[in-house]
């Protein structure tokens, strides 16, 4: 079998315990395909446009919490899985890249279909390895076997991320007409993860810094696996009055003594009334904070300390602040410092003045939107209220997740919230949204904007059913942010080269793919939307809420002055 080293690879991804891949049509690419396709073990789904694919893939590797396989056919494919490859690589999630391509010596010849496919994701993969083409030397099979492996682990490890093996075929791509696929035996290589075990000199060096300082803040960055990690954090906050600073990506919703509230009351116009709120240690996890607000707070007034809690070395420094890296996973830091400070009293004031503040905008968010005319802020508001039990909140870019961070979900440890914030781009929100609901049987709400749904259409062109997907579209004919800007809102060309507006609506849209639909356009017919919005059906429904562009600009600013 000319083809039993392609064989291999998907052999190896079985036997490290990848379940999915997510294949787009071609030619070149026949003899992964098939390899995948004839593996016992492994499930496929074919997505015909790469860019879908990519995020499709990264929204299943989200859930599954290992690598996702993606293959494509040679030449322009392979760049379009880009934009994925770049999220999943600054969200830290895993997948396998897996391109086809021409032999080396047909590249730049004018041959079809044929590019510099090798490092073409540059440095927004781990690593990237050229597969063996001449599968005829004796050492070939150990050769792929020992690439396949290195790319595996390289994607599992911590900072988890995107690898890239380029396939270089040569024809025949395809078996004869009744020639068995066969497996032969693969070596897995595994690795456990490594565990970090802080010495007793760098726990005292902790200790004595946590003891000088009085006003300790916790801020927490994106995360979706949290469940152990509230659990330590709720034990730490409330023996150590510690404040923890939670946008709503990352899911610390359930946290006792969790601040949600703080991009609105951390503006620039209140700096004088916050001046208590200021740090002297400031302890950080996870990775990218949506508040530009808070960002923007802890950069003007530096704390003295600053430590990051990861479980690598990357090296991030968003504050402009940080003076140690702490390598452990953020559950077992607290929970071991928690134990080393049990003895140590600790003043409940500057807790309290973050909780008083919180309390406040809390409290203005629902009295806020009854005096205000019926807007987008208030249909994300509604809905989130509405999140049933148990399920997860997709949130687009732009003012989708900006308007779901102020509202918070307080208290809904039963929500987990995802979003694209590590290039935050506002492409493949739907399709990553489907590949959540592909993955597993939790129902998922996307909130998102016009411009982002319309951009990613080709989501939902495929032939999986995807029942448990239900997509709130926040259409005012424009991209809204921009009018929200200064800079851009006071450009003449606002209209045409900022906010680009269109007049699609999601209608045919819904009648291409098979979708429910219903579109509404005031507080009235919300409401009755929403009642049937998340009963069990048979396909995807898509909640499409019509608002005026600048009428939203005017209740969010109204919100914001406060």
């Amino acid at each position: 079998m000319i083809l039993e080293h392609i064989n291999d690879i998907a052999a190896i991804c079985a036997g490290h315990g990848i379940q999915t891949a997510i294949i787009s049509p071609g030619s070149r690419s026949a003899p992964l395909t098939l390899a995948f396709a004839r593996h016992p073990a492994l499930e496929t789904k074919v997505i015909s446009d790469e860019r879908a694919a990519a995020f499709i893939a990264l929204g299943m590797a989200q859930q599954q919490q290992k690598p996702v396989a993606l293959i494509c056919t040679s030449g322009s494919a392979a760049f379009n899985y880009a934009p994925a490859v770049a999220e999943a690589y600054f969200q830290e999630v895993p997948l396998l890249v897996l391109t086809a391509d021409r032999p080396p010596e047909w590249i730049n010849q004018y041959d079809g279909q044929t590019i510099q496919q090798e490092n073409i994701y540059g440095k927004h993969v781990k690593a990237s390895f050229s597969y063996p083409d001449n599968p005829n030397q004796p050492d070939i099979a150990w050769h792929g076997n020992r690439i396949v492996n290195e790319a595996l682990l390289q994607c599992s490890a911590e900072p988890k991320g995107p690898v890239h093996i380029n396939v270089p075929l040569r024809e025949p791509f395809y078996p004869e007409a009744n020639e068995k696929t066969l497996f032969r035996e693969v070596r897995p290589i595994k690795r456990p993860a490594p565990q970090a075990v802080l010495s007793d000199e760098n726990w005292k060096a902790l200790t004595e810094t946590w003891q000088l300082a009085h006003r300790r803040l916790i801020i927490g960055g994106q995360l979706t696996d949290t469940e152990d990690l509230v659990q330590a954090l709720n034990s730490f906050s409330n023996k150590h009055h510690s404040p923890v600073v939670s946008d709503i990506i990352s899911n610390l919703h359930g946290l006792q003594n969790a601040i949600l509230h703080q991009d609105a009351f951390l503006c620039p116009e209140n700096d004088k009334e916050n001046v208590g709120l200021i740090p002297d240690l400031l302890i950080t996890f996870g990775k990218s904070n949506i508040s530009k607000n808070l960002k923007r707070f802890i950069r003007k007034h530096k704390p003295a300390h600053h430590w990051h809690i990861q479980p690598h070395e990357r090296y991030q420094d968003t504050f402009q602040s940080l003076t140690r890296i702490i390598p452990m996973e953020p559950d077992a830091f607290f929970t071991a410092f928690h134990e080393r400070l049990q003895d140590q009293p600790t003043s409940s004031a500057y807790l309290n003045e973050w909780l008083e503040r919180d309390r406040k905008k809390r409290a203005n968010v629902h009295s806020f939107f009854q005096s205000q005319p019926f807007g987008e802020f208030e249909t994300v508001n509604e809905v989130m209220s509405a999140l049933p039990a148990d399920s997860q909140l997709h949130l687009a870019n732009s003012m989708s997740v900006r308007y779901a961070n102020f509202v918070g979900l307080r208290g809904r440890s039963d929500v987990k919230v995802f979003c694209n914030r590590g290039t935050s781009g506002i492409d493949g929100s739907n399709s990553t949204a489907v590949g959540a609901a592909l993955a597993q049987d939790q129902l998922i709400t996307l909130i998102t904007g016009d411009m982002a749904f319309f951009y990613d259409r080709n989501a939902f062109w495929h032939n999986y059913p995807i029942h448990n997907l239900r997509i709130v579209l926040l259409n005012n004919h424009a991209g809204g942010i921009f009018r929200m800007i200064k800079g851009p809102s006071d450009q003449p060309e606002l209209a045409e080269y900022f906010e680009t507006e269109q007049l699609l609506t999601a209608e045919n849209t819904a009648k291409d793919f098979g979708m429910e639909y219903k579109k509404v356009g005031d507080r009235e017919e919300l409401g009755k939307a929403l009642a049937d919005f998340y009963q069990p059906g048979p396909t995807a429904k898509i909640l499409e809420v019509e608002t005026d562009s600048a009428q939203n600009t005017a209740i969010f600013k109204a919100y914001k002055a406060l």
